[in-house]
């Protein structure tokens, strides 16, 4: 490991290695340094893990999120793969749920923040594949609302893979078992939506204070998963929105193509759920067998008929079946009535902490029948009785004037009215485009300049993040029908268009333009980046770039990682530097100019950057040489 770290004791242990508290002595910062385990071997087994670890670095450390713990730096040494990440104070949230459930809007703060990491790891084509309670981090915010943090992101892939028998011990994979998907007991390939049913396990658990899939040994809970042996969740916890129940249960389907899409899909369906006022609730109870339930999950478009129970017994997802019901959960169910064991709690701020600003309305007290509000006595004063005033009657000038601000006042009523219904119009149109982007196997959608222009002018005007993403996921897609340039109009607007949010501006780079990939943006983006003074806007402008980076930009990202003082800004250059040597076609002349570099260069940090860059060059394949 680098001098420039020092552990200062351990952690703790999980299923992919040890975590030690370390201290990163250039930058003058705690760190939680990982060492990831690769279990038995020789060294030609760890240095492959290492060189692994080392290709994934780009898109580990690109992954900044506030619902993800930060990679700051990756390594390898004779004892293995390392990985040095932010280290966070708080508690995980099996600790929490041990003590007692979640309460509802806790739960829903949990599923909101979680929905939000997966999108944002999953449009990087990251798959956590280990996701469970104690890879789940709370920590508690000044205001005393609580932030999740996700650990491990990426890294469960590298480590080693456990066999059959391995899976069959609880103990040996730390608790993964009774979340993993059945796919992975299957040995077949995981993707996203894996990772959405390993979180509707961590949901389940969370609400009701219980495994959904359990058992007496590893063998059992394997079984419990690939026969979906599981309680529907509205007959475990009362007091659940049962849209929310249904939400769950379909996170948990047995097998991917019954889940949601992805987890926008997810997010998406549950905030429209969440709108929904005075939804009924869950009983706790077994659902009488008095005919099919009625449809809970919002989503379906007008006219379209209801969904009937699959013949395979499985909640079909909002877009195939149109709306979820309940009893098409295929259920294995275990002795009825059986609720949580604990009453559930609020998640309250640690001790030491001011209570929190967030705490719900329905925590205050409340004002019976019986109490009043006391405000102060008023004294009474007679006053005397008004004088009579004669009516008034206007004259000849009066009646003009009169006349005249009327009529002002018609048309300015006639203005704002008409603005209104422009917007109106504008945001049925936006909304539209999202509805087209949102369906399944959606790859365009069709615009002109104008609906291009109200696109972009609605994501710079809006506050909602949710809103900002869905339209963002729009111009994503967005194809012209009249010859716009789509692409060049999205960079004009995202590099010099008018005042928007942090937020709005690194969506439109970091997420519209790099999914559309036109290599036409290079200049705009490569300028933007040079001269933004917001280190966010940067990474995105290089981020927005990287599929599309070659040899001739290699001189650019060496002068940015020879001249920032932002880490996070050398992090992207670097990231963009390890895709141009993957596919350079002047890998030696290339290698010569990180060399000359390096050895011009005296400050840690860079040299650090260029030697790791020099390393990944060494791994190369021939043919891309």
């Amino acid at each position: 490991m680098e001098e420039r770290y020092e552990i200062r004791g351990k952690i703790g242990e999980g299923g992919l290695g040890a975590v030690y508290r370390g201290f990163d002595t250039r930058m003058n910062r705690e760190v939680a340094i990982k060492r990831i385990s690769t279990g038995p071997g020789d060294t030609e087994t760890r240095a492959e893990s290492t060189r692994q670890l080392a290709k994934e670095a780009g898109a580990l450390a690109s992954l900044q999120h506030p619902n993800i713990v930060t990679v700051y730096d990756v390594g390898g040494d004779e004892d293995g793969p390392y990985v040095v990440m932010e280290l966070i104070s708080g508690k995980t949230l099996d600790e929490l749920i041990e003590r007692a459930p979640l309460t509802w809007p806790d739960f829903r703060e949990l599923a909101l923040q979680t929905q939000e990491a997966l999108i944002a790891a999953h449009e990087l084509n990251l798959i956590h594949s280990d996701l469970k309670p104690s890879n789940l981090m709370l920590t508690w915010l000044p205001s005393g609302k609580f932030q999740i943090k996700i650990v491990d992101f990426g890294l469960a892939t590298l480590a080693h893979t456990q066999s059959r028998e391995d899976l069959e011990s609880i103990e040996a994979v730390f608790g993964s078992i009774f979340f993993m998907p059945p796919e992975q007991f299957e040995r077949s390939p995981l993707d996203t939506r894996s990772d959405l049913y390993s979180m509707g396990c961590v949901y389940y658990q969370a609400l009701t204070g219980c495994y959904p899939f359990d058992g007496a040994s590893g063998n059992e809970v394997m079984e419990a998963h690939l026969r979906h042996a599981v309680r529907p969740i509205q007959e475990v916890r009362a007091g659940i929105p049962l849209w929310a129940c249904d939400w769950i249960m379909w996170l948990l389907n047995r097998y991917p193509q019954d889940r949601p899409e992805s987890a926008r899909d997810a997010l998406s369906i549950f905030l429209k759920n969440d709108r929904i006022p005075n939804p009924p609730l869950s009983t706790g109870q077994p659902r009488k067998a008095a005919g099919p339930p009625k449809p809970r999950l919002a989503g379906q478009r007008p006219g379209s008929p209801e969904a009937a129970p699959s013949p395979t017994g499985r909640m079909e997802s909002p877009e195939k079946a149109k709306l979820a019901h309940t009893s098409s959960v295929a259920t294995l169910a275990a002795d009825a009535g059986v609720g949580t064991q604990t009453a559930p709690q609020p998640l309250a701020p640690p001790e030491g902490f001011k209570p929190s600003v967030h705490t719900s309305l329905q925590d205050l007290p409340q004002i019976t029948e019986t109490q009043t509000l006391h405000t102060p006595t008023q004294r009474q004063v007679k006053l005397p009785p008004a004088p009579v005033k004669k009516p008034f009657k206007p004259g000849k000038g009066a009646k003009i004037g009169i006349a005249v601000a009327a009529t002002l006042i018609i048309l300015a009523l006639g203005g704002w009215f008409l603005k209104t219904s422009r917007a109106k119009k504008a945001e049925q149109a936006v909304s539209e485009l999202i509805t087209l982007a949102s369906k399944p196997g959606a790859t365009e959608v069709p615009v002109n300049a104008i609906l291009l222009r109200t696109a972009l002018e609605s994501l710079a005007t809006t506050d909602s993040t949710a809103r900002i993403q869905e339209i963002g996921r729009a111009l994503s897609l967005a194809k012209a029908t009249d010859g716009t340039d789509v692409d060049e109009r999205i960079a004009i607007f995202a590099t010099k268009g008018p005042a928007m949010t942090d937020a709005a501006r690194e969506t439109l780079i970091a997420t519209v333009l790099r999914a559309r990939a036109n290599p036409a943006i290079l200049p705009a983006m490569q300028d933007f980046a040079a001269s933004s003074e917001n280190p966010t806007l940067v990474v995105a402008a290089l981020q927005s770039i990287r599929g599309a980076s070659g040899d001739a930009q290699a001189d650019f990202l060496i002068k940015i990682i020879e001249t920032t003082r932002d880490n996070r800004v050398r992090d992207a250059a670097e990231g963009n530097l390890f895709e141009i040597l993957r596919k350079s076609k002047e890998l030696p002349a290339l290698v010569d100019k990180l060399k000359s570099s390096k050895d011009s260069n005296v400050k840690p940090e860079i040299q650090g950057a260029l030697q790791r860059l020099l390393d990944f060059a060494k791994s190369v394949p021939p043919a891309g040489r």
